[in-house]
């Protein structure tokens, strides 16, 4: 009866030795490289863009920022607008403020004779080795179509210089988002 169970117990103990389970696992990790760049250096996704003088009939202000993909991921851009200060007034991004980006980029292109506006090039996603872009223009047309609007920034715009001598007009500072597409 010993002998059957020592003989039972080796057989076991010889199937556990001989089953050997062997496991590989073989993965790629897809990189994540985005860069920012402004002229011919590259940037943080932190901007702020600075406007010394503003006046009706002012020469449109253009600023353009590339991304450039080298990931192999495709990104998704976006952006938050951070806040806003436009003469002598600032406007903050914040839950204190109870102030959205989205309100505030609505108050930039509504409240005002001029305009600032946000673009994100023709494309929203950029695929992996290719190049997309922000763009921040500023425009106050000699003639904005309102005339008492016009007006009133302009004084504005004139004490405020006379006030503040070497002060910027608008200072708007964005976050510049690249993120990966699910």
């Amino acid at each position: 009866m010993i002998l059957v169970i020592l003989l039972a117990f080796n057989t076991f103990a010889w199937f556990i030795y001989a089953t050997r389970v062997s496991l590989d696992l073989t993965a790629h990790v897809s990189s994540w490289n985005v860069e920012f760049v402004s002229g011919s250096e590259e940037i943080t996704t932190n901007i702020e863009i600075v406007l010394d003088r503003i006046y009706p009939g002012m020469e449109n202000f253009e600023r353009t920022i590339e991304v450039h993909n080298k990931g192999e991921t495709p990104a998704i851009l976006t952006y938050e607008i951070q806040s806003l200060k436009i003469m002598d007034e600032t406007f903050e991004v914040s839950e204190d403020t109870g102030l959205t980006s989205d309100e505030l980029e609505n108050k930039m292109e509504t409240e005002y004779p001029f305009k600032i506006h946000i673009n994100t090039g023709e494309e929203t996603m950029i695929e992996e080795n290719e190049q997309g872009s922000f763009k921040i223009i500023v425009d106050w047309p000699f003639e904005s179509g309102d005339d008492e609007l016009d007006t009133y920034w302009g004084n504005k715009a004139y004490e405020y210089y006379s006030l503040n001598p070497g002060s910027q007009s608008i200072v708007l500072k964005l976050e510049l988002i690249a993120t990966q597409q699910n």
